[in-house]
């Protein structure tokens, strides 16, 4: 014989209903399936009693019809109420004695309200599940942004620091000591990073308070962080950065850094130049170089996701980033930021 089948908590209705989770269907449906059979008989035969009649099987089985379906159909949407009505007024129609026969179908009216109140308890409950997981994966990926963008800048200065010490040890060991000093500085910034990084997904509130998150105002130690490099800044990064949003802060500093990786790594350039220009309703960062002056930096292969993180952040702020081809060669990129309420004044 076959057993009856389960759910989470026991049997979860009938062998041809979906299995869910939560209790069991059935169960709201039994005790009203017992109220209604027992006011329905006990009122039909006290009437057919009174009148001197009898109620014959069929009448009983009419009668039990609809608390039946209150216990059996209970997974099934409106059917228990329709069949309950059905049985009653078919109980009427064949002139048995009438009692209050339409107590099933006011318990269907329950149990419907019941099923209805049980799915919108499940759909909360799968709605909060899905915005946790969705939580949790915006939390990673803001992580892995925050790697790539610090560690892809510092480890490629590191690299081409590391090949200018390399390629000078020999002939100027003080240029040398000089690049190496560079590397540790880096190094160490690098560190620093990767543990603020860490630190916000340990615990984000206290990361927050203790160390917080990059700014435009750290532009001016990635340029120091890189004499070797011809770079130009337009404006003042430290003054356009005062009193930003948080978010907006962080993501024009990581644009200006993924875009200076990028200038060092791929271009070949040897100059070029960052732009921060605040207005009253926008700020915008630029970061463009001439192109190939040189050979380029070989750095092994990519995982082109700089450009797609770039893009992410700025969006996730209200702004808009767009990079590509200079006419006169080269490369750029301009993220903006909107900045409501006049912030930029």
């Amino acid at each position: 014989m076959q057993r009856p089948a389960r759910g989470p908590r026991g049997w979860d209705g009938p062998p041809w209903a979906p299995a869910g989770s939560g209790p069991p269907s059935w169960l709201p449906g039994l005790p009203l399936a017992v109220v209604a059979a027992a006011v329905q008989l006990g009122g039909s035969f006290g009437r057919a009693h009174a009148q001197g009649v009898s109620i014959g099987w069929g009448g009983v089985a009419l009668l039990l019809a609809g608390p039946l379906a209150l216990v059996l159909l209970a997974r099934l949407p409106l059917v228990p109420l329709g069949v309950s009505i059905v049985a009653a007024l078919g109980y009427v129609a064949t002139g048995h004695p009438v009692g209050p026969v339409f107590a099933a179908p006011l318990a269907a009216l329950l149990l419907e309200g019941f099923r209805r109140r049980r799915e919108r308890l499940v759909a909360l409950r799968e709605e909060r599940r899905r915005r946790r997981d969705s939580a949790r994966a915006d939390e990673r990926m803001a992580m892995a942004r925050d790697l790539h963008d610090a560690l892809g800048h510092s480890l490629t200065l590191i690299n081409v620091q590391a090949g200018a010490a390399l390629h000078t040890f020999d002939r100027d060991p003080e240029a040398a000591r000089a690049v190496l000093g560079t590397v540790k500085a880096e190094s160490h910034r690098a560190l620093t990073e990767v543990r603020r990084v860490l630190d916000a997904v340990r615990d984000p509130a206290t990361a927050a308070r203790t160390t917080p998150g990059p700014g435009l105002a750290g532009v001016a130690d990635l340029v120091a962080a890189d004499p070797g490099f011809a770079w130009t800044v337009d404006g003042d990064p430290r003054v356009a950065g005062a009193g930003l949003p948080p978010a907006v802060d962080a993501a024009a500093y990581r644009v200006v850094q993924e875009a200076m990786t990028n200038v060092r790594r791929h271009s070949g350039a040897r100059a070029a130049r960052i732009g921060v220009v605040r207005g009253e309703d926008r700020l915008e960062v630029v970061v463009e170089d001439p192109g190939p002056q040189g050979g380029e930096v070989e750095t092994g292969p990519t995982s082109g996701t700089g450009l797609v993180g770039m893009r992410e952040r700025v969006e996730r702020v209200g702004g808009a980033l767009a990079a590509g081809a200079r006419p006169g060669g080269g490369h750029r990129v301009a993220a903006t930021f909107p900045l409501a309420g006049g912030e930029g004044t």
